[in-house]
């Protein structure tokens, strides 16, 4: 059955690479980016930034401006409130050598602002990746945390297929990204450990609220309310693991057994083991603190935003402060230090951690997640 965009304005935007690759010397999928609904200047804006987006992140070369994309995009324009096939699209993405088409459509529903991403397999024809955003009054100023969300969604390594997504029934922000540690001997801590999965990003402000929406207490603790890509803060260890919590609705949302990863596996994840086989480096992800870690001193940075350690796991030195499932005594471990007291580094070290009570809250703790 044919899918199909209404749309009102379209805006078409191809940007990136210098020149159009030929599908003989291309060495990644070459994308082009359509943005369905929005007015131009608006739809122009986040198509750059999604592709820049998915370009940054190394999997896409973003197509070029040429001719074939112009006369593309005055088809499009002519059509006016009529409707755009996917199948049609991909044909035309294979005539012109783009391998994958990113469609972003927006609609408002009251005070929400919807968006949502499709990426598009030319080859087969078929939806290869999803993502949603949805916000209350979103203007331009919005549009970097739109594109970061969306692409983000979309270049999850779960979404690198050729078939639909399958039906879900909770918030596309829960799919949340993970990344499979194998496990081994673990010498710096005399212990072996199994294999795992951690959340390849901390829990971002728009996963909790997505999750708590509607909790009488813990809807939106947050402190920093300026991005919702921004790591989860202000939230204690029993907001995450207690009755009701956070866990407890994602596990009902999803199905799954997310739970936080415990000292041991924080610590093996963030030395980049494999296989027992680890990273020697101060910070998780090398000796350089400014290229791994947020600091000092200042705001916390969206997540991933810095070097990745060399299992691609993001912000594991710096950013937030990260509570793990276990303490000593009634007090709790966290680890990987935060954004406001890097300056002299020693927070950030692998080899530190802090305890707490299970009810501290402060804006520099926040969380990320694991499953067995």
């Amino acid at each position: 059955m044919k899918q199909n965009y209404k749309i009102s304005l379209c805006a078409l935007l191809l940007v990136g690479a210098a020149s159009m690759m030929t599908a003989g010397a291309q060495t990644k999928p070459t994308l082009a980016v359509f943005v369905v609904g929005m007015d131009n200047t608006l739809g122009d804006k986040l198509a750059t930034q999604i592709g820049s987006e998915l370009n940054r992140n190394s999997r896409y070369t973003v197509a070029t401006n040429d001719a074939a994309v112009q006369a593309k995009l005055a088809d499009l324009r002519t059509q006016g409130a009529g409707s755009i096939d996917r199948n049609a699209l991909a044909a035309w993405g294979r005539t012109n050598g783009v391998s994958t088409i990113c469609l972003v459509a927006d609609a408002v529903k009251g005070s929400d602002h919807m968006f949502y991403a499709h990426l598009i397999d030319t080859k087969e024809s078929k939806v290869s990746g999803r993502g949603s955003y949805i916000r209350t009054g979103v203007v331009e100023g919005d549009l970097p945390r739109v594109s970061l969300a969306l692409s983000r969604q979309l270049d999850g390594p779960e979404r690198r297929r050729s078939t639909p997504a399958p039906a879900r029934s909770y918030p596309a922000e829960l799919d949340i990204e993970m990344v499979r540690v194998e496990g081994g001997e673990f010498p710096a801590r005399s212990t072996t450990v199994s294999s795992f999965s951690i959340g390849k990003y901390e829990v971002t402000r728009a996963q909790w609220i997505a999750v708590m929406r509607g909790h009488p207490t813990l809807a939106d603790p947050s402190y920093w309310k300026d991005d919702d890509q921004l790591p989860m803060q202000n939230v204690s260890w029993n907001n995450i693991t207690g009755s009701d919590g956070f866990l407890d609705r994602l596990n009902n949302f999803t199905g799954k057994t997310y739970r936080l990863p415990t000292d041991i596996e924080w610590e093996y994840a963030a030395r980049g083991c494999k296989g027992g086989a680890c990273e020697n480096y101060k910070f998780s992800g090398g000796d350089n603190l400014d290229e791994v870690a947020t600091c000092c001193g200042g705001t916390p940075y969206p997540v991933g935003r810095k070097k990745p350690n060399s299992l691609g796991i993001y912000d594991m030195s710096g950013s937030v402060w990260e509570w793990s499932a276990d303490g000593n005594g009634a007090n709790r471990y966290r680890r990987g230090g935060s954004y406001s007291n890097l300056a002299t580094a020693v927070d950030a070290f692998l080899v530190f951690r802090s305890l707490d009570p299970p009810d501290s809250t402060h804006p520099t703790i926040g969380f990320r997640v694991a499953l067995d």
